[in-house]
């Protein structure tokens, strides 16, 4: 772990912070008063997702003037403090404890041991982490024994200001923002030094995290969800029209693959509607509203994001055709041995519509997730691609890869395509032969 602390250059202790012996600025910064606000309780650690602080980065810039200092028992002024430090990052076990003490006293459930020697298997658990950004940071400290070379010995003020970032881990993305600001004052003299000043007002910095309501509701689990379980999604059920007919072959499904191109790479989908409705994962498509899509007969159109999930990964895209050509759908999970096919563009979009072929190696469950694990080849590019049986039907759509240095290990994961209908709230409809939907 690195230790981010502040020190004073008359001491070999101090790392952070430098005396200057320069003239100070004409208006130099004052520790900012910001009293710890009362934090918010959870009722008992249930009704809140589990939390780990992720990590925090000091953003200063070397040469801020960051306060002044104090020596001898009269606390006689010696001068302004500035920041040597630059940036630094680190999940520093002094914050990690800070964090830690101050949530778990609000019975909020926090994973990751601060003081564990080897990596925690507990923080596998986090369903929300925290990272922060310091931006500001002001001392105004007295050191009564400086004359007998103790540096530890410290009372004063501090205070800094956080930048929070709340994540949430099944949907992949910052759910909140907030800032708050944290301050320490030591009327009488503690031990520790400038680290338990800095680690003191970050504790004031978190509980005005706690005590605000954006964050409150930001790592509320829904009523009713237990932990682990998926939320489910807040979509309009959506209705198309079904394949015609149940496919014949590895050629029938190639021709309802798709490349879907975006300004910052491809991936690969596939046509699961003849009314021009593609399947990809939301990884591929991300925040973007409109997507070109190439059919398997090399055209190209554009195509809408119609919606999408990330705590699933996928996604579902409206082309402005029908008719089209399009994959059927097997309702049954693929069983351990059996053959199976992934379609795609794997690497390189111009090597579309590429066709590999495996087995399905197991089924298994991440996370409250389902996903079908197997060793057929894919590559970068291939996701959202379909994974298909030897009918040509699909089971389900590629997702994400294992590799070691760079090198694949033949473990490759595969979303259900019954999940993936599921989240999207897609119903299909067969068509009759008087050419209308049943």
């Amino acid at each position: 772990m690195k230790q981010i602390v502040l020190a004073l250059a008359v001491s070999a202790l101090l790392f952070g912070c430098a005396a200057r012996n320069e003239a100070p600025p004409s208006k130099p910064p004052e520790v900012t008063e910001a009293p710890a606000q009362a934090a918010v309780e959870i009722a008992d650690g249930t009704n809140a997702k589990a939390i780990q602080l992720r990590k925090v980065i000091v953003r200063m810039h070397v040469g801020d003037d960051v306060g002044q200092q104090k020596l001898g028992p009269f606390c006689i002024p010696r001068g302004r403090l500035s920041w040597t430090g630059g940036h630094s990052t680190g999940t520093d076990q002094d914050f990690t404890s800070a964090f830690h003490d101050e949530l778990q006293s609000a019975n909020y459930t926090v994973v990751g041991d601060p003081d564990a020697l080897f990596p925690d298997a507990s923080a596998s658990r986090a369903e929300i982490m925290v990272g922060g950004i310091i931006d500001k940071f002001q001392l105004d400290v007295c050191y009564p024994l400086a004359g007998e070379r103790d540096l530890l010995d410290i009372k004063g003020t501090a205070s800094l200001h956080v930048n929070w970032e709340i994540y949430d881990v099944l949907s992949r993305k910052v759910v909140y923002e907030k800032a708050t600001g944290g301050f320490y004052s030591a009327k009488e003299s503690i031990t520790g030094g400038q680290i338990a000043m800095f680690t003191n007002a970050f504790a004031s910095a978190v509980k005005n995290l706690l005590a605000d309501p954006g964050f409150q509701d930001a790592v509320k689990r829904e009523p009713g969800l237990a932990a682990g379980a998926i939320p489910d999604t807040s979509f309009d059920p959506i209705q198309m029209l079904a394949a015609p007919s149940a496919s014949s072959g590895i050629n029938v499904a190639s021709a309802a693959a798709v490349t879907i191109l975006t300004a910052t790479g491809h991936g690969s989908g596939f046509i699961v509607s003849p009314d021009g409705y593609v399947l990809t994962n939301q990884h591929v498509v991300k925040e973007a509203h409109k997507v070109r899509v190439r059919l398997a007969t090399e055209r190209e159109v554009i195509g809408e994001v119609l919606r999408t999930d990330s705590i699933r990964d996928v996604a579902l895209i409206k082309l402005p055709e029908v008719n089209l050509p399009a994959i059927s759908i097997r309702s049954s999970v693929p069983a351990v041995g059996e053959e199976v096919f992934a379609i795609g563009a794997p690497l390189s979009d111009k090597l579309d519509i590429t066709v590999t072929r495996g087995i399905v190696s197991a089924n298994r469950t991440d996370n409250g997730l389902k996903f079908i694990q197997s060793d057929v080849s894919i590559h970068l590019g291939s996701s959202g691609g379909p994974l298909v049986d030897k009918s040509g039907a699909v089971v389900g759509l590629c997702d994400l890869t294992i590799q070691t240095n760079g090198v694949d290990d033949n473990l490759n994961f595969f979303i259900p395509i019954n999940e993936a209908i599921s989240r999207l709230k897609i119903q299909f409809k067969a068509l009759q032969a008087s050419g209308h939907m049943q």
